[in-house]
């Protein structure tokens, strides 16, 4: 993994932990709904799926520095996994 691409997912991975914690803590009281708290751990969900987007797209960058495959076949495979991962 490229450092740039660690130091971003190293970042949004203590954001996607605060996040939780803070569920947690919705949960633990009692004034909280049923709506809310699922509103909140879909929010995680989004958070990390778009840290799996970060990882696939940097390793699909990484193979093309690395000449592995094409600058096309790069653009081509970002897509999809936009795609894949909205």
């Amino acid at each position: 993994m490229r450092d740039k691409a660690r130091e971003e997912v190293i970042r949004r991975l203590r954001s996607v932990e605060g996040h939780v914690r803070g569920v947690a803590k919705m949960v633990e009281g009692k004034d909280v709904t049923y709506a809310e708290i699922v509103q909140q751990t879909s929010a995680v969900f989004s958070a990390i799926k778009r840290i799996n987007t970060l990882l696939l797209k940097d390793l699909v960058e990484e193979r093309a520095e690395g000449g592995e495959i094409s600058e096309e076949e790069v653009r081509e495979i970002i897509k999809a996994i936009e795609r894949v991962t909205k």
